[in-house]
């Protein structure tokens, strides 16, 4: 499905820095359309959470700031 690359870099490189600077070379190289499963891999997520729950702080908050667009309109 894709290539393994090895790459060796002198100590005085920084490793997250290079990772990243390889990554963004890579998606402006890559097609425009990816599956997600490619994506995971590609980013190295093994594990995503389908639901992320919000605190009822926050739900308050949406609900005044939805009561001061009911009242814009």
């Amino acid at each position: 499905m894709g290539k393994v690359i090895t790459i060796s870099v002198p100590d005085w490189v920084d490793e997250k820095k290079f990772r990243e600077a390889l990554l963004r070379a890579l998606v402006e190289s890559s097609p425009n359309e990816m599956s997600i499963d490619e994506l995971r891999k590609l980013l190295g997520i093994s594990k995503t959470e389908e639901s992320i729950e919000i605190s009822s702080e926050i739900e308050k908050i949406r609900e005044k700031d939805r009561g001061r667009l009911k009242w814009l309109s």
